[in-house]
């Protein structure tokens, strides 16, 4: 069980990446820096996915350490 929780938590903080990345890469946001979607939505994006993926590489680490 405990290997299952730390594959998971390893595809989560995967997963944290693509969502952090995904406004500059293969999901575009519009290109008017004065858009709403440019200015606010992409940097939110961002900072979550990189939130996520601190949270679940700290979790991997914890769980890694407790095997």
């Amino acid at each position: 069980m405990k290997n299952l929780n730390i594959i998971l938590s390893s595809l989560t903080a995967l997963l944290g990446l693509l969502v952090g990345i995904a406004p500059y890469t293969f999901a575009k946001v519009c290109k008017m820096a004065s858009m709403h979607c440019h200015a606010v939505t992409a940097p939110t994006v961002l900072v979550f996915g990189i939130v996520i993926f601190v949270i679940s590489a700290a979790q991997t680490i914890l769980l890694w350490k407790k095997r």
